[in-house]
């Protein structure tokens, strides 16, 4: 008899273990999951039309007329968020709502592709012993693109991102029926124009 009692007890032992060792993930673990399965999905691409002009003086003897130049471009800007770099540490639960703190947006690619400036002919003028040449023609798009590099801040990327991404992920967290969601998120450290990660072939 004390044998089989003895028998039933650690049987009873033995299912309490195994329930404590099923027991149910944390929460936010679980979250944490399925934000960082749609990272690649938080992002926006940006277009920007750039025209291009300028002058290019030259003296001989006298001064010459100023040949002109004048172009069409375009830059390729990709932002995101990197939710792989979220932990469970930015993630704030209640019993109906939930409080995130995400990584600041961030110039994923970058591309000045000059292969696609179109040269607008009817503004495009040599002069006399003053021509536009190759590396003249180089040497405004460079300029234009350190232009934009320098006004990277002040296109509206990092507004229109942490809005479109807000949107993204609201519609992911109301599958798990939440009542108040609140999204927010950390101020790059850098401006973007020393910070830009990788750059798309030119």
């Amino acid at each position: 008899m004390k044998k089989a009692l003895g028998a039933v007890l650690l049987a009873l032992a033995g299912l309490s273990l195994g329930q404590v060792s099923c027991a149910k993930p944390d929460d936010r673990v679980v979250i944490l999951n399925r934000l960082q399965q749609a990272s690649k999905l938080a992002t926006v691409k940006f277009t920007y039309n750039k025209i291009v002009w300028g002058e290019k003086e030259k003296r001989l003897f006298i001064r010459l007329h100023n040949a002109s130049f004048l172009a069409y471009s375009k830059v390729e800007i990709t932002a995101g968020i990197d939710l792989a770099k979220i932990t469970p540490g930015d993630i704030v639960l209640g019993s109906k709502s939930i409080q995130i703190k995400l990584p600041p947006v961030e110039i994923i690619t970058y591309s000045y592709p000059f292969q696609k400036v179109e040269v607008d002919p009817n503004y495009t003028n040599n002069r006399f012993l003053n021509t536009i040449r190759v590396e003249d023609m180089e040497e405004f798009l460079r300029l234009a693109d350190a232009d934009i590099r320098r006004s990277l801040n002040h296109l509206g990327i990092e507004e229109r991102t942490q809005e479109d991404t807000r949107a993204f992920l609201t519609k992911i967290l109301r599958k798990f029926n939440f009542e108040i969601i609140a999204i927010e998120f950390e101020t790059a450290a850098k401006p973007w124009t020393m910070s830009i990660g990788r750059e798309t072939p030119s």
